[in-house]
């Protein structure tokens, strides 16, 4: 097996490559560029990937949109999207399942699998999942039910050998549930923004750049 398929790469950031079945938490401000950070670290690398979306913040047609100005590609038998959101609406043309709210937690977790499987028996030998963002469902749902959503989902994602990749903005939750939730993952990436430069940390992650990395991107 060659490193490319032992390992998730991000282009264009400066992050190294993390081993499969890694869960990744992304922490920072909601306008100070995190949706792009994630969406950037979903870019599937080549054919035999998929990336599957589970949107709390946006609609899972804007939340393609977005994936695809990144560069992303919208090969519909292997990308997909449980959209969460209270206006969300299916979208069998672009692999889109709605929810209803970031409230329904078990249907959410329905959906994911569901879309999991069929992106996997369309030829995907691996699936990078994102979530955008975490905060909507801690605002929605009980704590335990976030809780124990993410344990499940990160679980099945290590199991798998996939890539997880979950924000969500520090300053929407109380310390004492972002700490709850961060042992759910295998390490951390976060970003700021001074005088204008935004860069990325990453702790809890092996063999990675050390102190903070400067990022270039144009999200608002």
């Amino acid at each position: 097996m060659s490193l490319q398929e032992t390992t998730y790469t991000f282009e264009s950031l400066p992050l190294r490559g993390v081993e499969t079945g890694t869960n990744i938490l992304v922490t920072g401000p909601a306008l100070g560029g995190i949706r792009e950070l994630t969406m950037r670290m979903l870019l599937r690398r080549h054919s035999r990937e998929g990336t599957l979306f589970i949107a709390a913040d946006v609609d899972g047609r804007e939340t393609l949109s977005a994936y695809e100005a990144l560069g992303g590609d919208l090969d519909f038998a292997r990308v997909g999207v449980v959209d969460c959101t209270e206006n969300g609406a299916d979208d069998e043309s672009c692999n889109v399942h709605a929810v209803g709210s970031p409230a329904d937690l078990t249907g959410a977790g329905i959906e994911f699998s569901s879309l999991y499987e069929r992106i996997h028996e369309n030829g995907a030998a691996r699936v990078r999942t994102g979530v955008y963002t975490l905060s909507p469902f801690v605002v929605y749902a009980p704590a335990k039910s976030v809780f124990r959503f993410v344990h499940t989902l990160t679980g099945r994602i290590r199991t798998a050998d996939g890539l997880g990749v979950c924000a969500i903005d520090p300053d929407a939750v109380d310390d004492q549930t972002l700490s709850s939730i961060a042992q759910a993952f295998d390490g951390q990436v976060e970003l700021r923004e001074v005088d204008g430069q935004r860069a990325v940390r990453v702790r809890g992650l092996p063999d990675q750049p050390d102190g903070w990395q400067p990022v270039e991107f144009d999200a608002a």
